[in-house]
């Protein structure tokens, strides 16, 4: 187990994914896509939301502290402005508020999971202000919303001052897919816990959207695919509204990577999918594309996809992963494998290392990496029903997951190292 001595101020790209898998977590007895009939491969059937839920013991006290502490600062860090814009870009991008952006290019997807954290919660709990709360945020989503379905307020609000290079997908950082994904994973939440078609019809919008723009030849390529959690949003999507095409859309685009000329051991695209057999690159990419390749094995039935993730597991926990179930070991550094040019070695960070690279006080071990262990592993169990996947996803919970927020669930830590206990040598890039 880490030991904290002094709680570091919120890191806001991690708070919000912490307390949405936090809540995800706490919902998991109840919490179901579709039912797993459709699936070519599953062994195991999820209760329906709201068939269970927690009532004393551990993890309803980590609820209870889930709704009373942190989703309600979360919402006053996401409306005040004083640490960054959340609900304002999006008043912006509408029309509704003058102003610039602000806050990283993610920000919209940390709105997101927000509204998902806060849904799960409704779904065992009836609680008037959150669900107006709710509304607000959603309202301000469907106004800032294109008519053609695409959202995403850096480059919306960059066009609306007159920035004619605002252009969707033009620049690989802009996270457009990665807040995308977010949004059509709340809107099944949302739906779910709620009954109030307001958010999917949003994320149906944007997931038509998508269908569209990668239709054709001249569609973007695989390099719009940074932190893919649009795999993993566009089945939940399809599954949830039985509609395959959205389906369809996740498995092009996941085979669409194999297309990336130069790709890079960061971004995970140097090499097809199926010929990868090691874990590389920057932790949070990396699980979030097992996760989402997975949903598509257990879908399609396709035991290549699925042989191919059980050997990049076997490499992570034999060889990668920390005894907390974190992993993502290296801050920065170097993919001596990414180019035969030694003269410029591939750039790497928050990244998977050699086999065995584990060091303690410079461990960068970001949550969020965490969190894509947590949902790998957890398609991982329902796809093979073997326990083996069930013990990582244990470990990372209670020991991973949990060292990232405080007791009272108000601080959270977006670095996890396992021992510090004298000053650094140098000032590292997060400290």
């Amino acid at each position: 187990m880490q030991t904290r001595i002094i709680l570091m101020a919120p890191t806001l790209t991690s708070v919000a994914r912490s307390i949405a898998c936090i809540a995800l977590v706490l919902s998991l007895p109840s919490y179901a896509r579709a039912q797993n009939k459709a699936r070519a491969l599953a062994a195991f059937q999820r209760f329906e939301l709201g068939e269970s839920q927690w009532t004393t013991g551990f993890w309803a006290d980590r609820q209870k502290i889930l709704e009373q502490n942190s989703l309600p600062q979360m919402w006053q860090i996401m409306t005040d402005d004083s640490h960054s814009q959340f609900l304002t870009n999006f008043l912006i991008a509408s029309g509704k508020r003058e102003g610039k952006h602000r806050g990283p290019a993610w920000n919209d997807g940390d709105f997101y999971k927000w509204i998902e954290a806060a849904s799960s919660i409704l779904s065992v709990k009836q609680d008037a202000e959150l669900e107006q709360h709710i509304d607000e945020a959603i309202t301000a989503i469907g106004n800032a919303q294109r008519e053609d379905g695409y959202v995403h307020t850096p480059v919306q609000i960059r066009r609306l001052q007159g920035d004619v290079t605002a252009i969707p997908f033009s620049e690989p950082l802009q996270f457009e897919l990665y807040n995308l994904g977010h949004l059509m994973s709340a809107g099944c939440m949302h739906c779910r816990a709620t009954g109030k078609k307001s958010l999917l019809n949003i994320a149906i919008a944007a997931a038509n959207f998508l269908d569209r723009t990668f239709s054709g030849p001249e569609a973007p390529l695989g390099r719009s695919a940074i932190c893919p959690s649009h795999y993993m949003g566009l089945i939940e999507l399809g599954r949830y509204v039985e509609n395959p095409r959205y389906i369809q859309l996740a498995q092009k685009l996941i085979e669409r990577r194999n297309e990336v000329i130069d790709g890079t051991d960061d971004n995970q695209d140097r090499i097809p999918f199926r010929q990868q057999r090691i874990a590389v690159g920057h932790a949070v990419r990396a699980n979030y594309l097992y996760a989402g390749v997975a949903d598509l094995a257990s879908e399609t039935g396709d035991d290549s996809l699925l042989e191919t993730l059980k050997m990049i597991w076997e490499d992570v926990v034999q060889s990668k992963l920390y005894v907390t179930g974190a992993c993502g070991a290296l801050f920065d550094g170097a993919s001596p494998d990414g180019t035969a040019a030694q003269k410029s070695i591939s750039r790497i960070h928050q990244a998977y290392g050699r086999p065995y690279q584990l060091p303690n006080s410079t461990a960068h071990n970001e949550s969020c990496a965490t969190i894509g262990n947590i949902l790998w592993n957890w398609r991982m169990l329902e796809i093979t029903g073997e326990a083996k996947y069930a013990d990582v996803l244990e470990l990372a919970l209670y020991n991973g997951l949990l060292a990232t927020v405080s007791l009272d669930g108000s601080s959270y830590f977006y670095t996890n190292t396992l021992r510090q206990l004298d000053k650094m040598p140098t000032e590292l890039r997060w400290s």
